[in-house]
């Protein structure tokens, strides 16, 4: 079944410090693995909500369950993100809970063979001062992204979408975001203490949820300047002038058979 989520009711790598040596690089392909929406996959929304309260991951819990090991919840949440498995049909109360929906965006991506660009956000032109595991980072240039892949699984239990993730650095050559052993990118870092990966229902959606909130002001001399980003607010959208909480929600459609 398809709800699509709508909610209206509804080189280098420029560190402090650091040697960004990698040698694993993951493909992204955005060409030949897309299945129209008639098929079995998964869609991403993307929704943004002014919060009314400063308890929204607290009132997350009531409404799924932890993915992965204490450990990775652990890593997560040193980066700022929060990852349930949530129920679809419970977005619209998700959104209620927290506060007043401000933006959302839909994308169907069915299944998806090769590693994929499922979110991503640019650095800024200025740079971006992150911390990820605890250490601050200068990033001058580049993109931060959340790969995926995806397909269908049988089970004994019947039909499930396997999902595998994971936030990622690069500089593409050029123009393009894409990273493929044709054009690789100038420097590219794997966040592999962050990798999830999960089964989904029909129905059933993996939620990402970051609460950003925008630096109090502070009289008198500031010598140290702003705090570092933690990577997983980095990646959706931090930082911000104003208070808000991204949801980004990976849906498995699975198509019913006779």
């Amino acid at each position: 079944m398809r709800h699509c989520i709508t909610v209206v009711f509804l080189a280098q790598f420029f560190l402090v410090g650091c040697s960004t040596t990698s040698k694993q690089v993951v493909q992204v392909s955005l060409n030949s693995e897309t299945i129209d929406a008639t098929a079995d996959g998964i869609s991403v929304v993307h929704i943004s909500i002014q919060p009314n309260n400063s308890e929204v991951f607290d009132k997350l819990f009531q409404f799924g369950e932890v993915v992965g090991d204490q450990q990775l919840q652990e890593n997560l949440k040193r980066e700022g993100v929060q990852l349930l498995k949530i129920a679809v049909v419970d977005v619209p109360a998700i959104v209620a809970s927290i506060g007043e929906l401000e933006n959302e965006t839909y994308i169907w991506h069915g299944q998806i063979m090769k590693w994929r660009d499922l979110h991503q956000r640019a650095v800024d032109k200025n740079g971006m001062l992150i911390s990820a595991e605890g250490i601050p980072y200068f990033i001058q240039r580049g993109k931060l992204s959340l790969l995926c892949r995806s397909w269908l699984m049988p089970q004994e239990g019947g039909l499930y979408m396997y999902l595998q993730a994971m936030p990622t650095w690069h500089v593409p050559r050029g123009d393009t975001s894409i990273l493929s052993r044709s054009a690789e990118p100038i420097e590219s870092k794997v966040f592999m203490n962050l990798q999830f990966e999960t089964l989904l229902k029909d129905d059933e959606a993996i939620l990402l949820a970051v609460d950003l909130r925008a630096p109090k002001e502070i009289s008198g001399p500031q010598d140290d300047g702003s705090p570092p980003v933690r990577l997983g607010e980095a990646l959706l959208g931090g930082p911000v002038d104003n208070d808000v909480v991204e949801l980004l929600i990976i849906e498995a459609n699975i198509m019913p058979r006779m």
